[in-house]
């Protein structure tokens, strides 16, 4: 049996000549939300098939607009690189006989290979010599490379949706694919890299704006190909299209007015685009008494319109729509945003007064007729369950000092009234301006500023950028909601599952972590969640539910919350992985999860984890867990070590270093003061680096191992995790110093 060793060597570009490539995939528009993501997909799609075939000696640069993908090789080998691969086969000895003849060995090999005997040769190894043969593959022409790479490389474009056009069976693209520029090389040497894709065969021309009308534009390079473009009012540079906003700011600076700032419409326009030129128009100033946030809303999610304000931040009767024409000599474009945009302004000005004739408190009644969600009831059953947590919250702040009975009550009445607006005539045509509507109508009708803030801001924080409330009501409305919600759906079976969260839980998720971090400081979310449970239980006569069952749904909760406080501390706090599972772990033991606490320790463990006596504190600590796992569980039992079973006087020293030092690492950690406990810490290393170079923990005296074993248990529980669990901690290899 032949031991084999197989090569292949890679020969290196055949002539070493270059060429450029352009590739362009001509379609109907691509949804602006999609479009950056396909652009980056062709091009990692494109390097990896050059990079994997050998074949490109240049970057891939890509290009997009509504109507194309794009990509650019400027450098490209121009022919692959060959290659030799060198196949072992049988020993010397087996392949031929005493007299020197080939055998049956020899003869099979060859045969397999395609070659005669006269063709193998021999290749001496460590382990004797062996019969090889070598095979030279010649590089292949670009050309013929490419026309089998390029399909895949379209195909491999990950789209959220897709669609067929030609069979079930065919190729699935975002929208109907129209044409295939596919060039190799520049001038007169220009060749088509012949190929189709979804019935659309690959060509040397291109096609301007749809208002340019429909000709071909024969291309030559990438040069000429920009140029015509431009010349047919088409920009395939995003970073050129996003020039329009300097050329909207000179629009407006001219008349003494700014563009209300908004990065996500500007990438909206970019995207939607392939010749952006900005127009301004006006509106009645009688609209300016509507809310700012109605205005603004209407303007930049229902029309795609940039609001415009004075320097004072006043909202003035403008506003800016950007235009995918070369412009509006007429003006009956902009004459025509204008009557579209008093439309709508004038519905919202009808739902406003509308809105304003039944009062949120008369809308309470009402929320039993809106479904939350077919499982779990109505909002009026939500309401119901909100307030209980709300409650509970308001009593542990109350306790703190961090809450007055008044606050108390702005909290519980804003409760009362956050989902009333889902009633309203505005939210059910504007349903951005949920909570916000009604936080402005509370305002509007009287209710007090703390209990129309608090509503307002009661969805807050929606994503990582945003903004948490501004005030502590707003903060206990808003972990109301979102605790109410992650209970209430992993209790129907809602819980997310991969990347798959359909009910929003790890956005939920995320807010609670940063409301009980940023604004509610101490609250222990393991208590809120099990008091959500159990009214939710009792709520729906499950008041038989098995306890098991219950603890392990409220394990799930946990859990999940854990996980979201990990991405936290990990993400938003920028902590080191092992800090937060010290900290976390520690946390679980205990049964208690309050971020704010967590938060504190994980900060404060990361500014002392590298100095030289906490490292070798975490090390001491693994080797004290290791131990324990190695023990009978029966010898470690509760309570504390016999002093007079010491035989040894390290194992005394630590002892008493270990007396004096947990009391006080147990009162800075009431005290908050977690720098300074990790540091008291740190001043136990020397006895416990003694008592493992000199003592026996697993001696052959049961008694005296027990005590031992009982020594490093109190170590480890009052010590090594009391605050996080240093075990988890990565020790760093130290490199020895001389004569060290």
């Amino acid at each position: 049996m032949s031991t084999r060793s197989d090569k292949v060597l890679d020969l290196g570009p055949g002539s070493g000549e270059t060429t450029s490539l352009l590739l362009e995939i001509g379609c109907e528009e691509i949804p602006a939300r999609f479009l950056e993501g396909a652009e980056r997909d062709l091009g990692a799609h494109l390097s990896a098939a050059l990079g994997f075939l050998k074949a490109s000696s240049g970057e891939v640069k890509t290009y997009s607009t509504p109507r194309r993908l794009v990509a650019h090789v400027p450098k490209l080998y121009a022919k692959q690189p060959g290659r030799v691969e060198e196949l072992m086969g049988p020993s010397v000895k087996i392949a031929y006989d005493k007299e020197g003849k080939p055998t049956r060995a020899a003869e099979s090999f060859a045969a397999k290979n395609n070659v005669t005997l006269e063709d193998l040769s021999r290749l001496t190894t460590p382990k004797g010599e062996y019969l090889a043969v070598r095979k030279v593959e010649p590089g292949r022409p670009a050309l013929a490379v490419l026309a089998e790479m390029l399909p895949g490389a379209i195909a491999g474009i990950a789209f959220p949706k897709n669609m067929y056009w030609i069979a079930k069976s065919g190729p699935r693209f975002i929208r109907p694919i129209r044409w295939i520029l596919a060039l190799l090389g520049e001038g007169d040497a220009a060749q088509v890299v012949q190929f189709s894709f979804a019935g659309v065969q690959s060509g040397r021309s291109t096609y301007g704006h749809r208002l340019k009308g429909g000709k071909a534009i024969p291309v030559h390079d990438f040069k000429y190909y920009l140029n015509k473009l431009r010349e047919h009012c088409v920009e395939v540079d995003q970073a050129q299209r996003r020039r329009f906003a300097a050329a909207t700011d000179e629009l407006l600076k001219a008349k003494g007015v700014v563009r209300v700032a908004d990065e996500a419409l500007e990438s909206w326009v970019v995207n939607s685009t392939e010749w952006p030129e900005p127009l301004m128009g006006s509106f009645d100033e009688r609209y300016l008494k509507l809310p700012r946030e109605v205005l603004i809303t209407v303007m930049r999610d229902h029309q795609k319109y940039f609001a415009v304000e004075d320097k004072g931040g006043n909202l003035q009767p403008q506003f800016v729509t950007v235009l995918n024409v070369p412009g509006d000599p007429q003006g009956l474009i902009r004459q025509g945003h204008e009557r579209v945009l008093a439309a709508r302004f004038a519905d919202a000005e009808f739902f406003w007064n509308a809105d304003q004739r039944v009062p949120l408190v008369d809308r309470i009644p009402m929320l039993a007729r809106v479904t939350y969600q077919a499982k779990l009831g109505t909002y009026a059953d939500k309401i119901r369950r909100m307030r209980s947590l709300a409650e509970k919250v308001c009593a542990e702040l109350e306790m703190s000092g961090s809450m007055n009975a008044q606050e108390q009550r702005y909290v519980l009445r804003a409760v009362d009234l956050c989902k009333c607006d889902l009633t309203t005539k505005m939210v059910q045509e504007f349903t951005e301006l949920q909570g916000i509507m009604g936080g402005l109508y509370a305002k509007s009708q009287g209710e007090p500023s703390e209990v129309a803030d608090a509503i307002y801001d009661h969805y807050r924080p929606v994503g990582i950028e945003d903004s948490c409330p501004r005030s502590v009501a707003g903060a206990v409305v808003s972990l109301a909601d979102k605790l109410d919600s992650v209970v209430s759906g992993f209790r129907v079976g809602l819980e997310p599952t991969g990347s798959s969260d359909p009910f929003g839980l790890r956005r939920a998720g995320n807010g609670i972590i940063r409301l009980a971090v940023e604004v509610l400081a101490g609250l222990d979310l393991t208590i809120l969640t099990n008091r959500s449970l159990h009214h939710q239980q009792a709520a729906t006569g499950a008041h038989a539910v098995v306890s098991s069952e219950s603890g392990e749904l409220g394990h799930k909760i946990d859990g999940f919350l854990r996980e979201r406080m990990e991405f936290y501390v990990r993400e938003a706090a920028g902590l080191r992985y092992d800090t937060v599972r010290a900290v976390l772990k520690r946390t679980k033991i205990l049964q208690d999860l309050v971020p704010s606490n967590a938060l504190s320790r994980a900060r404060a463990l990361e500014r002392v984890r590298d100095t030289e006596d906490f490292q070798a504190l975490a090390a001491a600590a693994k080797r004290t867990r290791n131990i324990r796992k190695s023990a009978n569980e029966w010898e470690i039992v509760s309570g504390r070590p016999d002093p007079a079973l010491f035989t040894e006087a390290p194992e005394r020293e630590l002892y008493e270093a270990y007396r004096s030092l947990w009391q006080r690492i147990e009162s800075l950690s009431e005290e908050g003061n977690y720098e300074e406990a990790f540091q008291v810490m740190g001043t136990i290393r020397p006895q416990v680096d003694s008592f493992f170079d000199k003592v026996l923990v697993m001696t052959d005296d049961a008694a005296v191992r027990s005590n031992r074993l009982l020594l490093l248990l109190r170590l480890n529980e009052d010590v090594f995790t009391s605050l996080a669990d240093l075990a988890e901690i990565v020790v760093e290899p130290r490199s020895r110093t001389a004569g060290g």
